[in-house]
């Protein structure tokens, strides 16, 4: 007999329950976190990512551009923990990133800051007036079209004209490595602030590989960065380190690194003995085989 819950205050559990017993329970936990992607993520990550689908406990997630491919990947590890962290339960063990399709949402525009509007603004070009000398050079370029080209032509090329000086209104302009329309007051898009940062972090990465102790102090004679950024990249580094010791592909070297990321000190202050205590206790459990076992 079905068990049956009086009290208000365990309907949630009784649900739970339900699902559980008609193994429904799984494929509810994926369904709420398809949904509420942007909720677990952010709506940043949101914006160019969605999830297509899910493979037992292998979540396939869809990305709209190689830029945002790398940029997710460098978090893989963060991004499995929030998900599991949502579903309060280890329900996803690794992710596939695809380059795939396009979103049905309204484009957003982002701010230097990170402060986002809706949308784009509402342009209207039916009634903008072109300058004579656009619509004179629109004409000379089109006039060696065939015929029944050229009025087509025309046609798209005044609307484009249109809608630039539409936006150039708006006090938008245009992003001068990439050309995406952006705020007056900025000097890149989102897109290409991104890739510099991409490449920033590649160069402060490159040097920490070489000297891990190094303080920001020391670092910021070397590269132009934030600390948020160096501190974010040191990060980057130990999860890296500590998914070897995870999987059981570290070597001493990478144990050694482990240590000179959280400690920050010098390698000639630290012992064998300490690198073993502080490397050990992240290894998965005591089957795991190692090269001091």
């Amino acid at each position: 007999m079905d068990k049956r819950i009086s009290r208000l205050d365990k309907a949630g559990k009784s649900i739970a329950d339900v699902l559980e017993k008609n193994k429904l329970l799984f494929p509810y936990k994926m369904y709420q976190i398809k949904i509420n992607w942007k909720y677990i993520m952010g709506p940043q990550i949101a914006k160019y990512s969605y999830i297509r689908e899910f493979k037992k406990d292998i979540v396939v997630i869809g990305v709209l551009n190689s830029v945002w491919m790398n940029h997710l990947f460098l978090y893989k590890k963060k991004i499995i923990d929030t998900i599991n962290n949502y579903a309060k339960e280890k329900i996803v063990q690794d992710i596939i990133f695809l380059r795939s399709g396009k979103k049905n949402d309204l484009p957003v525009y982002e701010m230097e800051d990170g402060v986002q509007e809706k949308v784009f603004p509402e342009i209207n070009i039916k009634n903008m007036v072109l300058r004579d000398d656009v619509v004179e050079k629109i004409n000379e370029e089109t006039e060696y079209l065939p015929d029944n080209l050229k009025e087509k032509m025309r046609k798209l090329r005044f609307s484009q004209e249109k809608r630039k000086a539409a936006y150039r209104s708006e006090k938008f302009i245009t992003c001068p490595k990439c050309g995406r329309w952006i705020k007056k007051e900025e000097k890149l898009c989102f897109l290409c602030r991104l890739k510099e940062k991409q490449a920033i972090k590649k160069n402060i990465y490159d040097i920490l590989m070489g000297i891990p102790w190094l303080s920001y102090k020391e670092l910021k004679e070397q590269v132009s960065c934030s600390e948020l950024l160096y501190n974010e990249v040191r990060r980057d580094c130990i999860y890296r380190l500590i998914d070897k010791i995870c999987t059981d592909s570290d070597t001493k070297e990478d144990d050694l690194f482990l240590a000179l990321f959280i400690v920050r000190k010098d390698p000639s202050e630290l012992t064998e003995k300490f690198i073993e205590n502080l490397t050990e206790k992240y290894r998965r459990n005591k089957n795991v085989s190692s090269y001091r076992r």
